[in-house]
């Protein structure tokens, strides 16, 4: 007999059918943010923990635009969102700023501030610049470059290859002192801050260990910064050799250890001969490369899944920074005394980020769709306090970083809006005065142009503004070193939004104002105004306020005076300050 294919397909087929209708239909898997709510939601049930309403549109609105986006919406976005009324339109707004200009530059912004903690090289010029430290990582971050691949480039990077020389700031910017440098991937990239283990075994923490330390410091040891003075440039050179021995402050016990990763085993170095133990032999105006480098072997082996802390702590930063708070807390103390608020919620979180192969942007997308990220900040009714931070009951009031702050100052002003306006427009001509763009091209290219029209006009636009506002990021941020976290305004603070030379020049040519100054109808006034500061419509009171204090005001300059302080009173307020 023989064998005939289709039928035994057919045959196949329908017993398998048979199977699935016996069993009952198909459950489809539970979406991703669901699993984390109802973990959070879970334990504030066990805990009888009141959860608050979700926000508001304005509330939700002017959050997501801040954290994704790094700025305020402006009017006519918090309006369109507020008029809105279909279904699904906060996950849709969530999936558009996640691939949008704004999102890579703020992620460039806020990676910046989590991997250099705003320090500053003991000789500047040995640094690498800042703007194209930051420029490099928005690129990374616009190519979905992976944060395991991130990390590796950076551990990796000696400043000598051109498509990621601006990695090696991570060193540089530390001097390329190799205890500052081990304690920070340790902090930073594991979340264990190992730095009393220096000395001897941390008394406070027994997975922190002496042994522990010098074994991730082994990695870095060997490192020196090196400058070429010709060309001006700044590498991170490392030697061929370098042993580490260590002894306990405490104890005087002795130790020597080769490198090793946080639960690994030790990492025997290939022997050498002499005259074979580097690839380019470092001289007074050479940098040295060695056959073995031990820092490129750390790049290789840390940026995993298999190591230990690895995957949690950035799971761990990027709830943190969507949410206020870590699950674990402090952010770089993660051992077995420290355990997590949720456990099971950090194990699903590091998972989707090993699964999706650490997709910074994925996760920060899952979370955001999330109804704890969607919580209002408000109490829950019959509260007085709020529950304990780390329920995840009600929204953190957060203070804006720094470069929210300027940048959104700049947005209600007008004046980023305006020049990345101005930027496209002056880019679109030049464009279209090349020959190539005579070209007929397909519907799919011409796509593909206007998206890096967009992301180039953007990028321009913010880097011709910075200097701007570098006064008020140097007023407003933290020591170098420092973590951003917590709310500590200060006099200077409060001085600068209220006087200084560069809050008077954002005001005096502000493109708000003008538009403002055209509005005859006051309850439309005033929702415009707040609609541009505070994201939300003006309340009745406010509607008042507005028209009794333009009321009878026929001259246009003394109506914009009035109107340029009461924008300027609500730049001052909490509300604008915090993200809520």
């Amino acid at each position: 007999m023989r064998f005939d294919r289709s039928y035994a397909a057919g045959f196949v087929f329908t017993a398998m059918l048979g199977l699935l209708v016996a069993a009952g239909p198909l459950k489809a898997e539970e979406p991703f943010s669901e699993k984390v709510d109802r973990l959070i939601e879970a334990a504030c049930q066990r805990d009888k923990v009141p959860i608050a309403a979700p926000a508001d549109d304005a509330e939700f609105v002017r959050r997501v635009y801040l954290d994704l986006a790094g700025v305020v919406p402006t009017a006519a976005q918090a309006r369109a969102f507020l008029e809105d009324s279909a279904a699904g339109k906060h996950d849709r707004l969530v999936d558009h700023l996640v691939v949008s200009p704004e999102f890579f530059l703020q992620m460039a912004r806020a990676f910046d501030v989590m991997l250099v903690e705003r320090r500053i090289a003991t000789i500047p010029s040995y640094d690498f610049k800042p703007e194209e430290w930051q420029e490099w990582l928005a690129e990374s971050f616009r190519k979905d470059l992976r944060w395991d691949r991130l990390a590796a480039t950076l551990l990796g990077s000696d400043g000598s290859d051109p498509s990621s020389a601006a990695a090696a700031r991570f060193y540089l910017v530390r001097d390329v002192e190799p205890h500052l440098v081990a304690r920070d991937i340790g902090r930073l990239i594991l979340g264990m801050d190992l730095q009393c283990a220096q000395c001897h075994d941390d008394p406070r923490i027994k997975a922190y260990d002496q042994a522990g330390y010098y074994g991730l410091f082994a990695f870095v040891n060997r490192l020196k910064h090196f400058r070429d003075d010709k060309n001006k440039k700044n590498f991170v050179s490392e030697k061929a050799n370098g042993d580490v021995s260590f002894s306990s402050a405490f104890s005087g016990a002795m130790g020597m250890t080769n490198p090793r990763l946080p639960g690994g085993e030790m990492i025997a170095d290939p022997k050498l001969a002499k005259d074979r133990q580097y690839k380019v032999k470092p001289e007074k105006e050479t940098m040295g490369v060695p056959a073995y480098s031990r820092r490129s072997r750390l790049a290789e082996l840390l940026p995993r899944r298999q190591t230990p802390g690895f995957s949690r702590n950035a799971a761990n930063r990027l709830w943190a920074y969507l949410l206020g708070r870590g699950l674990v807390h402090p952010l770089d103390m993660h051992h077995p005394e420290n355990p997590p608020s949720h456990p099971e919620l950090l194990d699903l979180l590091s998972r989707r980020l090993e699964s999706t192969g650490y997709d910074i942007r994925g996760l920060l997308r899952d979370i955001a769709r999330t109804r704890v990220y969607r919580r209002s900040s408000r109490l829950p009714e019959g509260l007085e306090t709020a529950p304990a931070a780390d329920r995840f009951a009600v929204a953190a009031l957060r203070p804006l970083s720094p470069e929210q702050l300027g940048w959104s100052v700049l947005q209600v002003a007008g004046r980023l809006p305006s020049r990345i306006e101005r930027t496209r427009r002056r880019m679109k001509d030049a464009a279209k005065k090349s020959a190539a763009q005579k070209q007929a091209k397909s519907a799919e290219a011409d796509r593909a142009e206007t998206i890096d029209l967009a992301w180039q006009a953007h990028k321009k636009a913010y880097g011709e503004l910075r200097k701007e506002l570098q006064p008020l990021f140097t007023v407003f941020s933290r020591l170098p070193g420092q973590p951003d976290n917590g709310f500590q305004p200060s006099v200077d603070q409060a001085l600068f939004l209220l006087n200084s030379e560069q809050m008077i020049k954002f005001m005096k040519e502000s493109e708000l104002l003008n538009r403002l100054a055209r509005i005859e109808n006051p309850d439309e006034l005033a929702n415009t105004l707040f609609l541009s500061v505070v994201s939300r419509r003006a309340t009745e009171a406010e509607r008042q306020e507005v028209a009794k204090l333009i009321e009878g005001l026929d001259d246009s300059k003394r109506r914009r005076e009035v109107v340029r302080r009461i924008v300027w009173g609500q730049l001052v307020t909490a509300e604008f300050r915090l993200n809520h």
